[in-house]
């Protein structure tokens, strides 16, 4: 039961920040907030702080647009963390929301509700710069340094070290926090991969510049908050790595998953592995070079003579195994070898030929041996960077130990996915997506191995669920066709726990209007399909209105702008032209302009984009947003549920459909003072059956159906 002081201190917060801000209660608000506080706040805890009993312990809440979720989350699981002693994680599916949090919602909260607590953002060490890396770049070393080249896909410019003198000096005069967001200009990816660090690379408080490190500055502030904010990669990289590592114990910490509906698939994405087999070749050309430049660099220690002589063969051997496997792999489809592009071979219900899981039997317990021989020389780099008689001087070992470091994270990772492959599912388990890709272009002539969880339930409820003190997942859209099924089936919250439907206060029949036009059209492909629906948007497109047109197919968007009416095609904005946040920004200036402005975008744009008032009164969806047919994960479930005697196409991609079209009409209402309209190009939403399901899943817009 929700303890008296506790309750009293969230309705007391929630009241002083609406006089604060002159604002009255809106009822789903109050709604989310007493179901937050009722199934957080009746958690139990032992002497040692740990969580016990079996009651509800994760709050599951889909709010409605105009809610107000962030004040709700914000209001209720703050008092009941400090009441617990517990901290708090809010993560965030995109970047946008992140600042939207730091920059805006929580100092708001902070000033307006009485509420005293300290916050951060947290970001993974790839954010940072590595001083120790920069220093090296700086004292251009790279010609008696073999270990600065072993990774750069070219040598650092003129240009490059300009840079890096930029960012020393900045970083020097306190300019610069060493964040790589915080750096005014785009940094490019290969200037900023040589000036940071793996956590395999970081020789932590060894490490001459520790006391200075951008990222451990940031882990001090971490440490001491009482709030952080992060990212569901950051926290899934957490979980992976034991929990407690980045962010605080799982098991002392209350989870707000803000776009909770992106959770499984992050999930999903951390999980999976792939190598590519070309690139294993140059990986281990890698290996030599360190190994051969250690060697006549800084000598071989005694007691590591013989793991180094064991490397050259042992590599070899892996090379002759990669090749074998090529060949096995280009004869499941002779046609693969002459086919152009990227080419996709997947294997039914995860189950790779017997021949493959042989060689990945051999091939994981080779790269296991590997991994353990470079652990050996990592060790004893290692060991040297605190002793002055180590087995290696400890100059050398500061520039060696980054490098092997990386090299035994590239081993562990392709390990993965051969012991992937060399494994199989019990028989009552979902089982393993496994594909294969061959990339044969003028450029390359590779093969990738894939595999991939299909569902993250198992994952998120032993790795996550399991062991959280408590949890919020929040969304907009968490139901699918109105049932929380599906989010159930990804995630792995299991029906037990406390799931919530707050309601939107919009009222939608006043503010808004759903049209299927006479010109929708079935769903097609090809020339003529593309043509259909230049001629559909030529008829429901005007200049006049500020809109969104939103398509399922990169290649359909740019042709349909090539035959769109000149009239119309000079207002369009599309999102291949530049950065999203880019197309954005001028198409709001051009509507503070009066000026037509007509967006093209994919499925990014059919969430997180917020465009209230005149930046959008029209939103154009030209087809239905079914999954991509031909994605591997989505077929290897599909063939699973079938052998359930299940039906994957209602229980999977109409309601996943649902949420994505819900997702896509959210963008046109905003704010209660929002009008507008959504036109549906897609006819199957009045001809098929499950059509109607996705209309009755929709918010309550005043329908015009022009076509049967």
């Amino acid at each position: 039961m929700l303890n008296s002081d506790v309750r009293a201190a969230i309705q007391g917060a929630y009241s002083v920040f609406l006089k604060s801000k002159n604002l009255k209660p809106r009822s789903g608000q109050k709604n989310m907030i007493a179901e937050i506080a009722r199934t957080l706040g009746s958690i139990q805890q032992d002497g040692d702080g740990k969580r016990i009993g079996d009651q509800p312990y994760i709050c599951v809440v889909e709010a409605g647009t105009g809610t107000g979720k962030t004040l709700s989350y914000l209001l209720s699981v703050l008092p009941l963390a400090e009441y617990a002693n517990k901290r708090v994680v809010i993560s965030t599916a995109t970047v946008a929301l992140q600042e939207q949090l730091i920059n805006k919602d929580i100092p708001d909260v902070r000033k307006n509700a009485g509420l005293e607590f300290r916050y951060v953002l947290a970001k993974g060490r790839g954010r940072y710069v590595c001083l120790s890396k920069l220093d090296a770049q700086l004292k251009d070393q790279r010609m008696q340094d073999a270990a600065m080249d072993l990774f750069a896909q070219s040598q650092a410019t003129a240009s490059d070290r300009s840079q890096y003198e930029l960012f020393m000096d900045a970083f020097g005069a306190a300019k610069w926090s060493g964040d790589r967001d915080a750096w005014p200009e785009k940094i490019p990816d290969d200037q900023w991969f040589r000036v940071t660090a793996t956590h395999r690379e970081c020789t932590n408080r060894r490490c001459p510049h520790f006391n200075a490190c951008p990222f451990f500055s940031a882990r001090k502030a971490l440490d001491e908050a009482e709030l952080i904010v992060a990212n569901h990669d950051l926290v899934m990289a957490d979980i992976s790595l034991g929990g407690g590592v980045v962010l605080p114990d799982p098991a002392n910490t209350l989870y707000v998953f803000d776009e909770g509906h992106h959770l499984p698939e992050k999930a999903i994405e951390h999980f999976a592995c792939h190598v590519k087999l070309a690139q294993q070749d140059q990986l281990f050309k890698q290996i030599t070079k360190a190994v051969d430049g250690l060697g006549k660099q800084c000598g071989t220690p005694v007691g590591l003579l013989s793991v180094v002589q064991q490397i050259p063969e042992l590599l070899g051997n892996l090379t002759q195994n990669l090749r074998g496997v090529r060949q096995l792999l280009f004869s499941l489809d002779e046609n693969l070898q002459y086919q152009e592009g990227i080419t996709q071979h997947r294997f039914r219900m995860g189950v790779v030929p017997d021949e493959l899981v042989i060689e990945a039997v051999n091939l994981n317990k080779a790269y296991n041996s590997l991994y353990g021989m470079l652990d050996k020389i990592s060790d004893a780099l290692k060991d040297s960077l605190n002793k002055e008689d180590g087995e290696y001087k400890k100059g050398d070992a500061e520039r060696w130990y980054p490098a092997f470091g990386l090299l035994q994270a590239r081993i562990e990772l392709a390990g993965f996915l051969w012991l992937s492959y060399a494994s199989s599912e019990a028989e009552d388990k979902p089982p393993v997506s496994r594909w294969m890709e061959r990339y044969f272009t003028a450029d390359e002539d590779d093969i990738g191995l894939f595999s991939s969880p299909i569902l993250a339930a198992e994952l998120l409820a032993k790795n996550l669920w399991s062991r959280c003190f408590g949890a919020v997942v929040t969304s907009a859209t968490l139901t699918a066709l109105g049932r929380f099924d599906r989010f159930r089936m990804k995630s792995g919250v299991s029906r037990d726990q406390q799931f919530a439907m707050i309601q939107s206060p919009f009222n939608y029949p006043e503010l808004g209007t759903l049209v299927v036009p006479a010109a929708a059209t079935e769903a097609g492909a090809g020339d003529a399909y593309v043509a259909q629906i230049t001629q559909a948007l030529n008829e429901v497109l005007s200049a006049d209105e500020s809109t969104l047109v939103l398509f399922t197919s990169r290649r359909m968007m740019n042709d349909v702008k090539n035959g769109l009416a000149l009239e119309l095609a000079e207002h369009v904005l599309t999102q291949d032209d530049l950065s999203k946040q880019e197309v954005i920004r001028r198409h709001k200036e051009k509507v503070d302009d009066k000026q037509a402005s007509i967006l093209f975008g994919l499925a990014s744009f059919a969430e997180g984009i917020d465009l209230p008032g005149n930046y959008l009164q029209h939103v154009v969806i030209v087809r239905l947003p079914f999954s991509v047919p031909d994605d591997p994960v989505d077929a290897t479930l599909a063939e699973w549920l079938e052998s359930k005697g299940r039906n994957p196409f209602m229980e999977i991609s109409v309601p996943d459909a649902s949420v994505r079209l819900i997702q896509a009409c959210g963008r046109l209402i905003r704010t209660e003072t929002d009008r507008g309209k959504i036109t549906i190009l897609d006819k199957r939403i009045v001809s098929k059956r499950y059509g109607q399901l996705l209309l009755d899943a929709l918010p309550p817009f005043k329908r015009e159906i022009k076509t049967r």
